[in-house]
């Protein structure tokens, strides 16, 4: 059975899905990943470098988990505990620390500090917090491993959280989706040397940046992109490639006359347009054929519906505490305003409502008003 085991383990992992000396590039390898349980135990193994687990293409050696403590085994030397986070269960080990303090001869500072009996007292707090029970809320942090065919945490930090009324734990559960969302299922891809592709994504952010300061000096509540594809300084920027390509077969008139060259411009304005959409500069009100574009910053009407949310619902006794989540401001914003209104266009409200001291940031992504 455990030569079967192996045979199907090494043939999930016949090959990385990145390459190991290009691990450090990822960010993701370098921080302890808060993933859920069950994708945790999910985790493929390295075929290359053992203690190193994949997730899609990140690789993983250090996870982040709160959970509630399931099982309990205490040893001489270490106690071994199981956490439930609601998706899965996973094992985690914590070494017990062997302090001598015998050993340690008394000693006080010019300050009159006691240094052994400091360090008592933090022995004691230690001791405190690392006796768990049943039903305690942990917050673990450590090194993956597979021990016997069981995926552990090794733990290199164990904290006992005091939450009778679950804050830490609905903040973990608005968190996770959003780290999800935008580092963990997005693949990683590393930057090649091929120059077409570098060419035209640096011509598609100076068209961005020049639109971008176009907008801020113009103070232009809205357009069409036709209208930009008027403009001759943004043209040039996105003509640039095109012109060196054809100048030798076409003349300049014949060139701005091109089907072929007209259709790249207009891809290229596409794609400018759409990178200010995910970065939330600009928003469609009305999805539609006539693709209106607003631009956030003079959206007065969406400040003030964002505004008056907040100031409405985070007097409420579910929000009074911690304030409004993003998530259920955009909801209301959506509601409220317009259904096409992006995350990212509602968080540059809210930061500019936040830097103009209308509203308040009370933790990670809650509001409430000023």
């Amino acid at each position: 059975m455990q030569g079967d085991h192996a045979e199907a383990q090494k043939s999930e992992s016949a090959e990385d899905p990145l390459p190991s000396m290009l691990w450090g590039l990822d960010p993701v390898h370098g921080v302890f990943a808060k993933l859920y349980i069950k994708d945790i135990l999910e985790l493929k193994n390295s075929c290359t470098v053992p203690g190193v687990f994949f997730y899609k293409t990140h690789p993983i050696t250090k996870v982040d988990i709160l959970g509630t403590v399931v099982q309990k085994r205490e040893r001489e030397k270490f106690v071994s505990f199981g956490v439930d986070d609601g998706t899965g269960v996973i094992s985690c080990l914590c070494w017990k620390k062997q302090r001598t303090s015998e050993n340690i001869k008394p000693a006080s500072s010019s300050f009159g500090l006691n240094l052994l009996e400091q360090l008592n007292k933090i022995t004691q707090l230690e001791q405190r917090n690392s006796q768990l029970d049943l039903g305690d809320i942990v917050h673990v942090r450590g090194w993956l491993k597979d021990y016997r065919e069981q995926r552990e945490i090794n733990s290199t930090s164990v904290s006992k959280i005091a939450d009778p009324v679950f804050t830490a734990q609905i903040a973990r559960m608005l968190e996770l989706p959003y780290l999800y969302r935008n580092f963990y299922d997005k693949t990683f891809e590393i930057p090649t040397d091929s120059p077409e592709p570098n060419q035209q994504g640096m011509k598609t952010l100076s068209l961005q940046r020049k639109i971008k300061q176009f907008l801020n000096q113009t103070r232009v509540k809205n357009f069409y992109q036709q209208e930009l594809e008027a403009i001759d300084s943004l043209v040039c920027i996105a003509q640039q490639d095109q012109v060196s390509t054809y100048l030798q077969e076409h003349s300049a008139q014949t060139l701005q006359k091109t089907p072929c060259v007209s259709r790249q411009i207009h891809e290229v304005f596409q794609e400018a347009v759409c990178a200010l959409q995910e970065e939330g500069i600009i928003f469609q009100k009305v999805a539609g054929p006539s693709k209106l574009y607003l631009v956030t910053d003079e959206a007065k009407e969406l400040h003030n519906v964002t505004l008056r949310i907040i100031q409405d619902d985070s007097t409420r006794p579910k929000h009074v505490d911690k304030g409004c989540p993003f998530l259920h401001i955009v909801s209301c914003v959506r509601h409220s305003y317009s259904a096409g209104v992006s995350e990212a266009a509602v968080q540059r409200v809210l930061d500019r409502l936040e830097c103009n001291s209308e509203i308040i940031s009370t933790m990670d992504r809650h509001y409430t008003a000023a």
